[in-house]
């Protein structure tokens, strides 16, 4: 993860705007929270088209296909991950983001660092704050920041071990389906062997991921607030656990007037969201989802986003490439995509544009 922790170094957010607010001591929404009309206050549209259900016992490639080129979001069920890990991993979650604010800043994220606790990223594009904190995770990061914020063994232990289960499940996951959906366009074994796992820890072209656990607190006034704004993913995929409570929305790509959708909890499923790097290696027909996060006034909601994205200096572009499809996007590694969404968030596609 050296490349990706590099980049955070050398991006760093403002200081000011890195501790997220103390929601347990907030009763009122304050103005630094409150969202101008009229885009977040849109009421999202009823999905007419329901939005894909994989099933990977037997997933089909044309669906899966339909469901990348479409939406660029689709559930998963019969993923293999079991129940009670996901319900421990909620829990544990619960746990974490009930500690006093005086604990949780123990594990603060500094300005040019990737891991701890703090506000997403992308609050530094917006002048309004999100209601919202979260946790990013990555390699050894997990244990130095859990003994931080739970000096007693006995409290911290658990949280590092369903934790590390949940990567570990999810680190296959990943790789199993970035395999699948690279397939539908005709990859062959040798471009995917950077997928295969690497079980001794000591390949350099292996894939990346990172953990990020996000918390959206109750809401007095859930209309006026955001808990993340919208935005695409820099990743291959997202992988989302999102419980039983709603909040996930997208644009729905199939509108031209792109209205917000929402994308409902399905029992023990997981959420897949095309990022913007299968969207280059597509050659622009896996779609790259705008989606932005909403609160309510009676339930705390937490989820567990798992990114993945390609080996630190693999260079990607699109593989869907002949004359009647030629390229549309250049060549590129994940690091240099980063550092450019770093700086330009959203608009970062089009600089690389051909």
């Amino acid at each position: 993860m050296s490349s990706v922790t590099q980049l955070f170094k050398n991006n760093p957010v403002n200081r000011d705007r890195i501790i997220p607010l103390d929601f347990t001591n907030t009763k009122t929404l304050p103005d630094s929270h409150v969202w101008s009309e009229p885009e977040p206050v849109l009421e999202p549209e009823p999905t007419i088209r329901p939005i894909p259900i994989i099933s990977l016992s037997n997933p089909e490639q044309v669906l899966l296909r339909h469901a990348c080129e479409e939406w660029g979001v689709f559930h998963i069920t019969d993923h293999g991950i079991p129940h009670s890990l996901l319900q421990n991993v909620g829990c544990q979650m619960k746990k974490l983001f009930s500690l006093p604010m005086h604990r949780k800043i123990l594990a603060i994220r500094s300005p040019d660092e990737s891991t701890g606790y703090g506000v997403a990223r992308i609050s530094m594009f917006y002048d309004k704050l999100m209601w919202s904190e979260g946790f990013s995770v990555m390699g050894s990061s997990l244990q130095r920041h859990a003994k931080i914020l739970w000096p007693d063994p006995d409290d911290h232990t658990d949280f590092c071990n369903v934790m590390e289960e949940y990567q570990k499940e999810m680190g296959d996951l990943s790789h199993r389906l970035v395999s699948m959906v690279m397939g539908t366009i005709g990859l062959t074994h040798e471009e995917l062997r950077w997928l295969e796992p690497d079980i001794a820890g000591t390949r350099t072209d292996s894939i990346q991921s990172f953990l990020q656990l996000n918390s959206y607190p109750v809401c007095s006034d859930p209309h006026l607030a955001m808990g993340l704004a919208p935005h695409t993913d820099s990743s291959l995929l997202t992988i989302l656990y999102q419980g039983n409570i709603s909040g996930l929305e997208i644009q729905n790509p199939q509108e031209e007037e792109s209205r917000w959708i929402g994308v409902d909890p399905i029992e023990d499923g997981l959420v897949v969201i095309m990022g913007d790097l299968s969207h280059i290696i597509s050659n622009g027909r896996f779609k790259s989802t705008m989606h932005r996060v909403v609160v309510n006034k009676t339930h705390h909601r937490v989820t567990a986003a798992y990114f993945s994205g390609p080996p630190k200096n693999l260079q990607i572009g699109p593989l869907i490439n002949d004359k009647d499809h030629p390229p549309i996007y250049r060549r590129l590694i994940w690091e240099e995509y980063l550092a450019a969404k770093a700086t330009h968030f959203n608009k970062a596609l089009t600089l690389f544009r051909c």
